[in-house]
C-alpha cells in the first residue's frame, strides 16, 4: 500500500504548454502552405473536356455488310460483291451512291 501512494505522488503532470505556441506556428505554417499550393493548382489553365464520342478512326474500319443474301458490301472499298466474287454494280450504287 504505500508503495502505491508513493507511487502517485510521484507521478508528474504533463508539462503546460499555454505558452508553447511552437507547435502552434507549425500547423499553420503547413496549412498555409498548403492552402497556397491549392490555390496555386487553381489558377494554373487547363485544357478544355471534351466530351462525346471518340473520331471514328478510334473504332477502326467499318466492318462488312450484307443487304441482300449472297450480296457483300465493304464500306472501306465503297463497293458491293455478289457471292461468286464479282462486283455487284446495282447494289453499290443503291448502298454507296450520294
Amino acid at each position: 500500500m504505500a508503495s502505491a501512494v508513493a507511487a502517485a505522488l510521484s507521478v508528474q503532470t504533463a508539462p503546460s504548454f499555454a505558452h508553447n505556441y511552437t507547435g502552434a506556428a507549425i500547423a499553420a505554417g503547413i496549412l498555409g502552405l498548403a492552402v497556397g499550393a491549392a490555390v496555386a493548382d487553381n489558377a494554373r489553365p487547363r485544357d478544355p473536356v471534351v466530351y462525346g464520342a471518340p473520331p471514328a478512326a478510334y473504332y477502326g474500319p467499318p466492318p462488312p455488310f450484307s443487304p441482300a443474301p449472297g450480296v457483300s458490301c465493304y464500306p472501306t472499298r465503297r463497293q458491293c460483291y455478289m457471292s461468286n466474287g464479282l462486283l455487284d454494280w446495282s447494289w453499290t450504287d443503291r448502298v454507296f451512291a450520294q
